[in-house]
Parts: structure tokens; C-alpha cells; sequence
């Protein structure tokens, strides 16, 4: 009962918030598996179901940009885009909203039959051949092993990568969210596992654009908070 009220409770304040803006704000989004997904030029998941259902009582005019991993924040710094999501990587001096959306625990995809159940073991990773998204942040204990780091680029670069390591064209792909990977409804679940390198979770944010008016970064960052403080996204995904 307490869920379904919080649920109900998390819709009304969506449907009952409005707002006088009536701007433009260009949202560029990087592919983050299972949050985020682009297929046939479509962006999909629960992390855009959620940023829609916080930024629309807004009546902001909103573009979404579909953005490789690589060039997401180079359009943040030259303004050509209003915010980034999700970012992660904190190497680059970019502001964010304050609170975080979620925290990730990034993880190695395997063969079965090439399986490394703990990821610490980093001696095991000397001549391995690991996939890396395009502009992914990589854990140091992969960075700083003996493993080949071999960039995917473009779109659907995790399925890609997934894809290469089932038919044993790399040894491992690095996953920035494995769990929705490695679950019983995926049908490469009986051909791959995944292990995860445990004490290296990030948070997740949104990021701004240098350029962006700070009137309209200190409205979309309470909304957010307002949101949050009905329904985290960590609950919603989880529904």
C-alpha cells in the first residue's frame, strides 16, 4: 500500500506542476544500457521515461540530441547543447545538477566458458582483448592491467560489443551497467556472464552547459529534487 500510494503520489506531482517557462532546452543523451538505449534512431528506457515525466510540467521546448559516447561532452563545452545525460566521468570539469539520478557499478560480459567471477584478480586479464564503449569511463583496475582495451564506436556500441564477445571476436566487454544484461529474460543470457568490479560505483548526474542561464540550471535542478523527493529514480527503475 505504501508503494502504491508513493507511485500515485509521484504521478500527480508530475500532471499538477506547471510552469510560466516556455524555452528551449536542448537535452543531449549518450547511450547507457539499461537506462538509456538508442535503437533504430530511437531513444528508449526508464531513465528517459523519468527525465520526460520531470522536465515536461517545465513547458520547456525540449530537443533530444542522440550523441556518441565521444562527442557528448565537446557539444556541452561549445553550448551546442543545454544539458548531458547521464554523465559520469568527473575527469573533465563539467558542472552538474546537485543530486545524482542513480549509481552504477560497472562490470566485465564474458563467454561462460571464459568467466572471471572476481574482477580484483586483474592478473588474469593479461592478453585479454576487453571491448570498451567510445568514451567510457574505464575503472583503474582495468585501465591499469595488462588487458587490450579495443574502443567500439558509434551507435548501439553495447550491443555490439556484447555481440563481438559471443561469437569470441574480443574476450570481454566492458559494461557500464551489466545487471540488465545478465538476467534470465536476455537471450544471449545462457551464452554470456558478468562479474563486477565491487567498490567502483559513480554516481550518475546530469550535466550543464557552461552557457546555460543560470535561472533555467536552478529550475530544472528543483524540479528534479522535488521529483526525487517523491520517487527516486533507483525506485522507479526498479517498478
Amino acid at each position: 500500500m505504501k508503494n502504491s500510494l508513493c507511485f500515485i503520489l509521484f504521478c500527480y506531482l508530475i500532471l499538477t506542476s506547471g510552469s510560466a517557462y516556455c524555452k528551449s532546452l536542448k537535452i543531449g543523451v549518450v547511450e547507457y544500457p539499461p537506462h538509456l538505449i538508442f535503437q533504430n534512431n530511437h531513444v528508449s528506457g526508464k531513465l528517459f521515461d523519468y527525465i520526460n515525466n520531470v522536465l515536461s510540467p517545465l513547458n520547456y521546448d525540449i530537443e533530444i540530441i542522440r550523441l556518441p559516447n565521444g562527442r557528448g561532452v565537446l557539444e556541452l563545452k561549445k553550448g551546442n547543447i543545454d544539458i548531458l545525460l547521464p554523465y559520469d566521468d568527473f575527469t573533465k570539469g563539467i558542472d552538474t545538477l546537485t543530486s545524482p539520478l542513480f549509481y552504477s557499478m560497472p562490470g566485465l560480459c564474458f563467454k561462460k566458458e571464459n568467466f572471471i567471477p572476481i574482477l580484483s584478480a586483474t592478473h588474469r586479464f593479461k592478453e585479454l582483448t576487453v571491448g570498451v564503449p567510445l568514451g567510457a569511463p574505464i575503472v583503474p583496475a582495468l585501465k591499469n592491467s595488462q588487458a587490450t582495451l579495443l574502443e567500439i564506436k558509434g551507435d548501439d556500441a553495447i550491443s555490439r560489443g556484447i555481440a563481438l564477445t559471443q561469437i569470441g571476436r574480443i574476450d570481454a566487454f566492458y559494461h557500464p551497467s551489466p545487471a540488465k544484461v545478465y538476467h534470465q529474460e536476455n537471450k544471449a543470457f545462457k551464452e554470456i556472464a558478468c562479474s563486477y568490479f565491487h567498490g567502483y560505483s559513480n554516481g550518475v548526474f546530469i550535466a550543464v552547459s557552461p552557457f546555460m542561464k543560470q535561472e533555467d540550471i536552478q529550475v530544472v535542478d528543483a524540479r528534479l529534487k522535488e521529483v526525487m523527493a517523491v520517487m527516486t529514480y533507483s525506485y522507479y527503475f526498479t517498478k
